[in-house]
């Protein structure tokens, strides 16, 4: 028993002034207290040792949902680290070993194209220097986390796998490493990244780097409704990104974390201390991949081992790093990295006669994890706005709803301050020899796109830029052009069926809210199909004409037993082709009437032969045109092997599901939905949520596969907030 810092006085009240293990005596409580025999104990206990902290436990739930509730926040994240390690430990030692830039030390020499990419962009000093500016009180909870994972590790030593234990122990360092190396150089600066990048410089279509493991681009869905759109009144909110499934750092652990004064039920990516995404008892918010512009690739040219730069010769700065790789026999070979460095960042790419240099955004602001546990703990818009205001978290919008019934999107992030161009031109390699495309600089938080309790009553957004948030749309001449595309850019089909079902109700129900998320339907086929079938009439040839017979039958949907939606995924590869649908459409994208534009098609005699073409291949597959949905699109994970639904965003689908695992003729689903949550801010809070992959990682874990029947039944799980209803679904207790 500790006797070091008290957890609740006698008046209950919280200590304002700020202890980070809990709650003190109110002296002005005491001095009041009328006893006078109770006012003497009160003074004594002034003067004793501190009670003995409350005991914090973790309640996990029959989904494998830990609920931490914690005497004071360190021990809520000591416990976070160690419910994290039941759950991951394999997954989350994986990630912290490929983020110190020494994978290929710990696994050998696949690793080694990684360990390059991080060890030429400084990674693993730049975490120390992070960890270092980490404010003191944050820097414990940092701490603390990791004591939970190596805690864990050695309490329970057989359930991580041999191979990861090399990576024990990890430090608060690794900590904010690994968060660092996922967002700024695997979601903005990656090898993928550049690679198109110079592809395109090049005019190229052969990789001309080491590929890595195939990884879904990431992207989401998240709605706002505000109460002048709710039946209830009440502001309303969905979460829903998708980000690839399996064993990636993409992967979300879902997790109630509560301690005095925070009470955020959410999901953070494996690894990660603090929620990237959650909601508390007032306020929460969703986040999706923006458009945002972070990272810059700058042509340097060379000359005599020198760049030009304003007209003069710079010499580079030099390191050399040695990176150990792991042999077949369990010895290690060095290999010499040799580094340079221009005033805009890193040589990333040196081949063919281009050199380039890389410039992220962000690597001056540490203090990204803290933002988000901060976001995680407002309770009112402006809290929320403080905590934006951090300006630490690079990229993703916020889409954001509350008990109070505001609503706001921001397309949220660093936008680096550009002397010139617009978004296309800095999509591109930009010349490095000059200062004028040099920025040292970001928009502040007023200077960003952001739609507040609009007229609407909503904001959405399905990764487009933030000109559709809401309607009438936002005025992009308010903002300098580099900031996103053009409005005159068509949105995805993804985007038109979010607007679409976000606006056919003037009032929207939560239980129209839900069925809205799960909406399997196939925007563009509304789109296209009436002119495709009208072209089909009367048609001599036998498949098109059975095919188009099958076509007007189906619902329109992906649901597992949907007749006509593989021959339609079908037509739409064969004649769209992953080009840009737009130009293939009777009516284009019209910004200024974004519900009634974007239909049709320019052009029928094509269309009709690739759906000739497309009913040959899908009844040499399947042996018939209306094959259900989920006999060939399936769900899969642990043990489980189930009928999928929901499709491709490109086709408009709001359930986004990428089947993009094959085998034999089934596909499986390799990303998209993930972590998914309906809220309603009512005085009684309504949430049901979704983890579709499940809350373990682990082989063998039940939590692998246990949530994938309600994905397939198109359902959530209801949110146990409170002990009472944690205990009536409790599969474990651990208390510290």
């Amino acid at each position: 028993m500790s006797w070091k810092n008290p957890t609740v006085g006698l008046s209950g009240t919280p200590n304002k002034a700020g202890n980070a293990n809990g709650r003190r005596l109110s002296r002005r409580f005491l001095i009041s207290y009328g006893n006078p025999m109770r006012r003497l104990l009160a003074v004594a206990l002034l003067t004793l040792p501190s009670f003995a902290a409350r005991t914090t436990e973790i309640l996990w739930d029959t989904y494998g949902v830990p609920h931490i509730y914690a005497a004071d926040r360190e021990s809520m994240f000591y416990a976070h680290g160690w419910a994290q390690m039941r759950n991951q430990a394999d997954l989350l030692l994986l990630l912290y070993g490929e983020s110190r830039g020494r994978a290929a030390e710990y696994w050998g020499e696949k690793y080694l194209s990684l360990d390059r990419w991080l060890q030429i962009n400084g990674v693993p000093e730049r975490a120390q220097a992070w960890y270092d500016a980490q404010d003191p009180t944050f820097r414990k909870y940092l701490d603390a986390f990791a004591r939970g994972i190596n805690d864990f590790a050695k309490a329970h030593p057989e359930s991580i796998a041999p191979e990861y234990r090399c990576v024990l122990p990890v430090t608060g360092v690794d900590v904010v490493g690994h968060s660092l190396r996922v967002v700024h150089y695997m979601y903005m600066g990656s090898r993928d990244r550049l690679r198109h990048e110079v592809d395109a410089y090049l005019d190229k279509t052969a990789a001309l780097l080491p590929p890595d493991p195939p990884e879904s681009v990431p992207g989401s869905n998240t709605w706002a409704i505000g109460p002048s759109h709710s039946a209830s009144h009440k502001a309303m909110l969905i979460i829903n990104p998708h980000l690839a499934w399996g064993e990636t750092f993409y992967r979300y652990m879902e997790v109630h974390l509560s301690a005095p004064d925070y009470d955020l039920y959410g999901a953070p990516q494996i690894g990660f201390p603090v929620p990237v995404i959650g909601f508390n008892r007032h306020t929460g918010w969703g986040r999706t991949v923006n458009t945002i512009h972070t990272v810059d690739f700058y042509h340097l040219t060379v000359r005599d081992g020198q760049y030009e730069f304003d007209g003069k010769l710079r010499p580079f700065e030099h390191q050399t790093k040695l990176i150990k790789v792991k042999q077949p026999d369990g010895s290690l070979r060095d290999v010499t990295l040799e580094i340079r460095r221009s005033v805009h960042g890193p040589v990333v790419y040196d081949e063919q006669g281009l050199t380039v240099a890389m410039r992220v955004a962000g690597l001056d602001r540490p203090k990204m994890l803290e933002q988000w546990f901060h976001m995680g703990e407002a309770q009112n818009l402006e809290q929320f706005k403080t905590a934006l205001r951090f300006m630490s978290v690079p990229m993703w919008n916020a889409n954001y709803a509350d008990s109070n019934g505001h609503i706001m999107l921001v397309f949220d992030g660093l936008v680096p301050k550009r002397n010139s161009g617009d978004w296309i031109y800095w999509s591109k390699i930009v010349p490095g020899n000059t200062s004028k495309t040099l920025w040292t600089d970001y928009l502040s938080f007023d200077e960003l796109p952001k739609s507040i309790d609009p007229p609407s009553g909503f904001n959405q957004n399905t990764n487009e830029p933030p000109w559709t948030t809401t309607l009438p749309t936002l005025d992009p001449s308010k903002y300098p052009p580099y900031v996103a595309p053009p409005i005159t850019s068509p949105p995805s089909f993804r985007t038109l069926r979010s607007l679409h079902m976000i606006t056919e109700d003037k009032l929207i129900s939560y239980d129209k809210l839900v069925a809205d998320k799960h909406s399997t339907h196939m925007e563009l086929a509304d789109a296209v199909l009436p002119d495709l079938l009208k072209a089909a009439e009367g048609s001599t040839n036998a498949d098109i004409s059975s095919a188009a017979a099958v076509l007007a039958k189906w619902d329109r949907n992906t649901n597992a037993d949907s007749r006509g939606a593989v021959l339609f995924q079908r037509f739409a590869e064969e004649h769209f082709g992953g080009r840009s649908i737009n130009e293939f459409l009777r009516v284009k994208w019209n910004p200024a009437n974004p519900l009634q534009s974007s239909y049709g098609l320019a052009e029928t005699t094509s269309a009709l032969k690739d759906l000739a073409i497309a009913a040959q291949a899908v009844r040499k597959s399947y042996g018939s045109l209306d094959v259900p949905w989920g006999d060939v699109y399936r769900f899969a994970s642990g043990n489980a092997d189930l009928p999928g639904n929901g499709g491709d965003g490109s086709v408009g689908v709001f359930r986004t599901i990428q089947f993009g695992r094959k085998e034999g003729n089934k596909h499986y689903a390799s990303s998209g939905e993930t972590f998914v949550c309906a809220v309603e801010f009512a005085k009684t809070q309504r949430a049901n949520c979704l983890l579709s992959y499940g809350n373990s990682s682990q082989h063998g874990s039940p939590h692998l596969e246990d949530q994938l029947p309600l994905l397939a039944a198109r359902k959530l799980h209801p949110v146990w907030r409170t002990k009472s209803e944690v205990k009536a679904h409790l599969e474990l207790r651990e208390a510290f």
